[in-house]
């Protein structure tokens, strides 16, 4: 297992990351002013400051062309760096070679640039979101230490999450949240304030091209400059009783930001008593001490820390003042530190008292593209589910009825696959955006419902409903469009005893979320269809 000991091997994971080693710098240059004297000839690119970071990297069948005049993509973000002086180094590559070479590279150095928005002169540093984030959370939180990259453990993960291939390559810093002290300073009320404190200390701007990735509620991840920045509750860590005086810290930086740091004496005490039955103790005995900043900034943008506490203090207020929570409809709070301009669909929800987790700790269907898209029951429109296809004719001039589909459910209370007629209810099930369900699920609970895990005796479900051999129902859905904040999401919808036909189902939605003070909502309706 590679340990880190010395700051010669700290050195050796700078090199392989950001910083440009000998097959870079061996490699012809011009500077970047001077690019209109660039080769005419296909090849990879790459541009470097004067301290060898690399910013970005790319390919051209014509590298001189690619960067005439005003002609490069990223050429603004490039010229507003005025303290910086850019170095294109290019080298010649056969243009059947230039995508897999390019994709190498890039995995490699993991460039600035090459992961930044291009619609925007400004670049919209991950360093930045990692201090703001600092500075929200520093008070009750330290830095743990800092993992090796898990390639060499790959097939001992557990959980796929942790095993990303973006992230295999790369050492961890973990940073764990003390909730205990979170208690102390914030004294929420509910588990719901608690959990809206530690959301905001981590949403993200619209304007970030990277935000923190969230696993469940427990789990955040940043990928910057070379690391990834792993943040987990302390707890999860430690779960058993933890001995007096086991923590002692130092005082650190990271990303030129205060934060505590653990101790090298102390993680050892810790990896010592650490439960070797708990999964956690795989990671922590894998830890080594934080000695050092190992996140240079390069942009040192200006990070306003008194405001970031400032947003922590406000929100533990308004939830103790009844202005947030359930039943609350609370004012829309546009900070400095979040930003002047955008709030995000997160923030949304937890303005408006909503646990934004609800659906993130099991208990429904979830679909592809992971953790963001769950599972709704509908009644459909234009056909019973639970009765068959067709019916057909045997030999004996007998009718029998053909099914397209078996209901999965439960059945004399056990799993069963069977025909829809054998169920008492049988529900279509439809994907949806977790975040937009739960920001209307007040209003459109009558016409869906989450599609639970833990079926009723009885009840079954069908992901997929054929009308024929190749024909299938399309559910009907409603557009929620906030343009507040760029938001969009279809909601899939169905019928009920009270309102059981397209007209009045649409017009029943539309009368409960007009009224429903959403930022800058409009509303499209689709009805149901058969695709095939």
């Amino acid at each position: 297992m590679g340990i880190l000991k010395s700051e010669v091997c700290k050195t050796i994971l700078e090199v392989r990351h950001l910083i440009a080693d000998a097959v870079i710098l061996q490699l012809p240059k011009i500077t970047l002013h001077a690019k209109q004297l660039l080769p005419e000839y296909s090849g990879i690119y790459y541009v470097l400051d004067e301290s060898n970071n690399v910013w970005y990297i790319g390919q051209a069948k014509n590298i001189r062309k690619r960067w005439q005049g005003k002609s490069h993509h990223r050429i603004y973000q490039l010229e507003v760096q005025k303290k910086k002086h850019f170095t294109i180094y290019y080298e010649q590559v056969s243009e059947s070679q230039l995508g897999s070479l390019e994709k190498q590279r890039i995995e490699k150095y993991h460039p600035h640039l090459n992961s930044s928005p291009v619609k925007t002169k400004k670049v919209r540093p991950v360093e930045t979101l990692l201090r703001e984030t600092i500075t929200a959370i520093a008070d009750f939180a330290f830095l743990l230490g800092v993992e090796p990259p898990r390639k060499e453990i790959e097939s001992e993960i557990s959980i796929n999450w942790l095993a990303q291939k973006k992230v295999l390559g790369l050492s961890v810093i973990h940073i764990c949240l003390d909730l205990t002290a979170l208690k102390e300073i914030f004294k929420p009320e509910s588990i719901e304030e608690q959990e809206a404190l530690i959301k905001t200390a981590f949403s993200t701007r619209k304007a970030y091209a990277s935000k923190w990735d969230n696993f469940y509620s427990f789990i955040y991840r940043l990928s910057i400059n070379g690391y990834v920045v792993e943040v987990n509750y302390w707890n999860r860590f430690f779960p058993k009783e933890e001995p007096k005086g086991l923590r002692e810290y130092t005082q650190t930086t990271l990303a030129q930001e205060t934060i505590r740091a653990i101790t090298p004496e102390s993680l050892a005490k810790i990896q010592n008593q650490a439960d070797r039955e708990e999964q956690s103790a795989f990671y922590l005995k894998r830890l080594n001490p934080y000695s050092s900043d190992l996140i240079k900034p390069l942009f040192n943008e200006l990070v306003d820390s008194e405001t970031a506490k400032k947003i922590m203090v406000n929100i533990s207020e308004e939830y103790k003042a009844g202005m947030r929570g359930i039943g609350s409809r609370s004012r829309h709070i546009k900070s400095k530190l979040i930003s002047s301009e955008f709030i995000t669909i997160e923030e949304l929800l937890i303005e408006r008292g909503i646990d934004t987790q609800k659906y993130s700790r099991g208990g429904v269907i979830n679909f592809s593209g992971g953790r963001d898209r769950m599972g709704l029951y509908i009644k459909c429109f234009s056909v019973d589910l639970k009765l068959p296809g067709k019916y057909e004719t045997d030999a004996n001039n007998q009718k029998y009825p053909v099914y397209y589909n078996l209901a999965y459910g439960i059945l004399n209370n056990k799993k069963a696959n069977a025909a829809p007629c054998q169920f008492d209810n049988v529900y279509l099930v439809a994907s949806v955006d977790k975040k937009g369900w739960l920001l209307v699920e007040e209003y459109l609970k009558d016409f869906a419902s989450p599609a639970a895990t833990n079926l009723s005796n009885g009840v079954g479900y069908i992901e997929k409903f054929y009308i024929s051999a190749r024909k299938y129902i399309v559910p009907a859905k409603v557009n929620i469009k906030l343009e507040s904040i760029g938001y969009s999401a279809w909601i899939p919808f169905g019928l009920t005893e009270e309102f059981p036909t397209f007209v009045s189902v649409k017009e029943e939605i539309r009368k409960r979320l007009e009224s429903c003070s959403l930022p800058g909502l409009k509303l499209a309706f689709k009805q149901e269809t058969i695709e095939k």
